[in-house]
């Protein structure tokens, strides 16, 4: 997604939103006693100051080119229960340049600063794996990806430690990362089209390239339930199933029916190719999810186009079968722009908005006329204080700039390759 001042994320039986530097949290589950618990982050000592703290003093000739001043925009989070743990980790990428990480406790309504640090160059994209010990015992790791192509792993929960670069695309900008159901295999899509798949933590093994995209890929999710699959999203407007450890193409679908989209970017003004290019821009905005109980991917693309399919097998192999819902349901999913969608571990369907109601649970009904049903009775009390909050609080809405600055950056790469097949030969 491109940053828009709003976040979701879910864990256990919690929902955690993120409006500007505004965090809420909310019970996914009717029969939840959780309270609605509101905290401010990124606030005086855990701020600006943390990043001129990492960079520490630097040479004048290197001033001049030093990024520009810390913003406190948010632009990726993560949110997880570490094993034995009764608290929550929240992980924030900030500015493109900072990790930070608070540690939520519900039962003590408290949200603390626990230790930030500067990540090199411009971080686009994170996700949370881990190891398993021969004890039992969990490590885990933030895994970021960036825009040179890399993929750094940060040691998890003293995340101040050293990095270590896991692997690289070239320069080839990482556009989204995932890992699989038991952290195994590392994922990673890039603006080139294609997905690569890695042993973690050694990932430099790697077991398959997923090829088959004709742009820019957006998004990957691993399922649970079938779990050598992944879905993938691309700005060639398709969804694609694939087999990880081959790279098999198993299925697609298109993500806008009957759209026609410009894949390959253009330096000429746009005339009658203006649609087109506009629509190619529209699929940069999309949020997708995979429920780890019925195997349903939910697609949300551009704010005001959902669709739900599932991973079914037929013929001895997967597939991606669409799943019709009644218009009025989709429509009530659809009110006010809904900016980004995901699955509860109990297959609640949770849903973000930049206006009113600001986050809905959906559940999914079974059977074969499947419904979109709004979970109303959760946590009532909980819901109506928070969109009473949410309602004072003005987005500072980057999100025009932020996908300019994108597109730009996936055009500026196909630009250069286009240059580099027209060179001459040198003799």
């Amino acid at each position: 997604m491109v940053a828009t001042g709003v976040f979701l994320a879910a864990a256990q039986d919690v929902v955690v939103t993120i409006r500007n530097t505004t965090v809420f949290v909310l019970p996914s589950r009717a029969d939840s006693t959780q309270q609605l618990l509101r905290f401010e982050v990124l606030q005086g000592a855990d701020a600006v100051q943390e990043a001129a703290q990492e960079d520490g003093e630097q040479p004048e000739e290197k001033k001049a080119t030093q990024p520009a001043a810390a913003a406190n925009r948010i632009t990726a989070m993560e949110f997880f229960q570490p094993q034995d743990s009764s608290s929550f980790a929240l992980l924030l990428l900030v500015d493109e340049r900072r990790l930070v990480y608070y540690e939520l406790d519900c039962s003590a309504a408290t949200l603390e600063l626990r230790s930030s640090r500067a990540v090199p160059r411009s971080a686009t994209c994170m996700a949370v794996g881990h190891l398993a010990l021969s004890t039992g015992e969990r490590k885990y790791v933030v895994i970021v990806g960036q825009k040179t192509g890399e993929a750094v792993a940060v040691p998890f929960p003293d995340v101040s430690r050293d990095l270590k670069t896991l692997l690289g695309h070239t320069t080839s900008m990482v556009t989204h990362i995932a890992v699989n159901h038991d952290s195994s295999l590392l994922l990673t899509a890039d603006r080139d089209e294609k997905v690569r798949v890695s042993r973690f933590p050694n990932a430099a093994i790697i077991e398959s390239y997923c090829l088959g995209h004709a742009a820019s890929l957006t998004k990957l999710a691993c399922s649970v339930v079938t779990p050598g699959l992944v879905v993938s999203t691309s700005m060639d407007n398709t969804l694609k199933l694939w087999e990880m450890a081959s790279g098999t193409l198993l299925a697609s679908q298109p993500l806008l029916p009957d759209v026609q989209v410009a894949v390959e970017p253009t330096d000429k003004t746009e005339t009658e190719e203006e649609g087109a290019g506009s629509a190619a821009k529209s699929l940069l905005n999309v949020s997708l999810a995979i429920c780890p109980k019925t195997n349903t991917v939910a697609v949300l693309v551009d704010y005001q186009h959902v669709r739900f399919f599932s991973i079914v097998a037929a013929e001895g192999a997967h597939t991606l079968a669409e799943l019709p819902f009644p218009t009025e349901d989709a429509q009530k999913l659809l009110v006010n722009g809904p900016c980004e969608l995901l699955f509860t571990a109990d297959g609640v369907l949770a849903v973000s908005y930049k206006k009113t109601p600001f986050v809905q649970l959906f559940a999914i009904s079974q059977g074969e006329s499947k419904r979109l049903l709004p979970v109303a009775d959760a946590a009532a009390v909980a819901f109506r204080d928070f969109r009473s909050a949410a309602a004072t609080i003005d987005l500072i809405d980057g999100e025009a700039e932020a996908l300019d600055e994108l597109e730009d950056g996936l055009k500026k790469k196909k630009a250069r390759t286009a240059e580099w097949k027209k060179l001459p030969d040198a003799n």
